[in-house]
C-alpha cells in the first residue's frame, strides 16, 4: 500500500480531541449549533422554553416538573449489538445539551475495547451535571446498557434515578394511532419533515464498527458519527414538537388547527389519562368533527361522553349521545350510554325506556348485538318498567 493509499488518521477524518483520564484516553468530537439553527422546520431554541409541567406530562414522570430542557441531556448510544446484555459494548455516546447560545453535541468514542475504562470515567464525570435525560427507547435499551457497563467498571451510573423523558413512549401516545411505525427515522419524516440522505441503517452499525477495529480506517465510522449526531438533533426537535402538540389544546380555543383526527384521538387519551378532562373533551370533539374511521369514532365518542360526565356536564353528554345515535354504524353504544344518563342522572324513566326499546329494535334490523348486551338491555328495560310503575 502506498503512502497515498494509507487510511487517514481518526483526527484527520473526524476532527476531535483525545481526553486523558487516569484510565487512559477517549476520543471526543464536539459540534455546536446556534440555537437559531433549524431542524424539523423549527429553530432549536423553540424547545428550550418548554415548561417542566409539559415534560412531566409527556414522560408521565413528576420528577421532570421542576426542570427545563436547559438542565437535561439528550442521549443516544451506538453499540456492538442490539440485543443488550453484558457482551454488548457501548462504543459511541452522543450527548446533546444547551450551552449558552448553542446546542452542543458531544460524542465520546471508544477506539478499541481497551479504552472502555476511559470512556466510562469520562461519562461518569460529564453526565453527572445533568438533572434529567431525554432519549428514544432509552428506558428499554440505552440506559440499562450503559448502567451495565458502569456496573462492570465498578462505578455508579450518573443517570441512575434521574427523571427520564423517553420519546418513544410519548410518540406512540401522540402519533401511534396514525403512523404505521414510530421508529425515529419514520417520525423524522412524518412529524419533523426531515429525510435522511445516505444514512447508515441502525442494524449495520455494529458491523461497521467491527470492520473499523480490524482496519482502523476512520472513513468506516464516519457515517456512524453522522447517524448518531442526527439522532441527537432529532431528540431535541421531537421533544419540542411533542410539547407543542401537548400544549395546543390546553387552552380554548386551541393553538393548533388542522390536526389529523387520529392524532387528536391520541392526544385526547393522553389528557384523559392525566386527569385533564377539559382539554380531553376538546380533543375528542375535534376528533369527531374531523371524521375519524368508524372504529375510532365509537371509541372517541364513548370516551368523550365519560369525560363530560366526570366534568358534571351531563346535558352535553346526552346531546352527544343523541347525535351519535342517529348515525350508523355505531348507534348501539350511544343508545346504551344515553339510556344510562336518562335513567340515573336525569331520572326520565319514560324516555330512557324508549331509548332501550330503540336499542332492542336493532335486533330486528340485523344488528350484531352480543348476547350478554342483549340480556343487559332486557334487564334494564324490566327495571325501567318497574320504576315507571312505582312512580305512577
Amino acid at each position: 500500500m502506498s503512502e497515498d493509499d494509507a487510511p487517514r488518521s481518526l483526527d484527520e477524518a473526524i476532527p476531535g480531541q483525545r481526553l486523558t483520564t487516569a484510565q487512559g484516553t477517549v476520543y471526543r468530537v464536539r459540534r455546536d449549533y446556534p440555537v437559531g439553527h433549524h431542524y424539523g422546520g423549527w429553530p432549536l431554541e423553540q424547545a428550550r422554553g418548554v415548561p417542566g409541567s409539559t415534560l412531566a406530562a409527556l414522560a408521565r414522570d413528576d420528577g421532570l416538573s421542576s426542570l427545563t430542557l436547559d438542565q437535561v441531556c439528550f442521549l443516544d448510544t451506538e453499540t456492538t449489538g442490539l440485543a443488550g446484555g453484558t457482551g454488548t459494548y457501548v462504543f459511541l455516546v452522543g450527548v446533546g445539551s444547551f450551552s449558552g447560545d448553542f446546542f452542543r453535541v458531544d460524542q465520546f468514542f471508544m477506539e478499541d475495547f481497551d479504552q472502555e475504562p476511559a470512556l466510562i470515567a469520562t461519562l461518569a464525570e460529564f453526565l453527572e451535571g445533568f438533572r434529567g435525560v431525554v432519549s428514544f427507547n432509552g428506558k428499554a435499551f440505552d440506559l440499562p446498557l450503559l448502567e451495565t457497563r458502569f456496573i462492570l467498571s465498578r462505578r455508579r451510573s450518573p443517570l441512575g434515578g434521574r427523571p427520564h423523558l423517553d420519546l418513544l413512549a410519548s410518540a406512540r401516545r401522540l402519533w401511534g394511532a396514525r403512523l404505521e411505525s414510530c421508529r425515529l427515522v419514520a417520525l423524522e419524516e412524518a412529524i419533523l419533515g426531515e429525510t435522511r440522505v445516505g444514512d447508515i441503517p441502525g442494524y449495520l452499525v455494529p458491523e461497521f464498527y467491527f470492520r473499523y477495529l480490524r482496519t482502523k480506517d476512520p472513513e468506516i465510522v464516519r457515517p456512524i458519527f453522522e447517524h448518531n449526531r442526527q439522532d441527537v438533533l432529532s431528540l431535541l426537535a421531537l421533544a419540542g414538537r411533542a410539547a407543542h402538540r401537548y400544549e395546543a389544546f390546553l387552552e380554548d380555543p386551541p393553538r393548533e388547527s388542522g390536526v389529523p383526527s387520529l392524532d387528536l384521538f391520541g392526544l385526547a387519551r393522553l389528557y384523559s389519562a392525566l386527569g385533564r378532562h377539559e382539554p380531553s373533551v376538546r380533543c375528542y370533539l375535534a376528533c369527531l368533527d374531523a371524521g375519524p374511521p368508524d372504529h375510532i369514532e365509537a371509541r372517541a365518542g364513548l370516551e368523550c361522553v365519560r369525560s363530560l360526565r366526570r366534568l358534571g356536564r351531563t346535558p352535553e353528554a346526552i346531546r352527544l349521545c343523541e347525535k351519535l345515535a342517529d348515525g350508523p354504524p355505531h348507534r348501539l353504544w350511544a343508545l346504551v350510554e344515553l339510556a344510562k344518563d336518562l335513567e340515573h342522572r336525569v331520572r326520565d324513566y319514560a324516555r330512557a325506556l324508549s331509548v332501550v326499546d330503540r336499542a332492542l329494535g336493532l335486533l330486528d334490523t340485523g344488528g350484531a348485538i352480543p348476547p350478554d348486551l342483549s340480556s343487559a338491555l332486557l334487564w334494564r328495560r324490566g327495571r325501567l318498567a318497574g320504576k315507571l310503575a312505582a312512580s305512577g
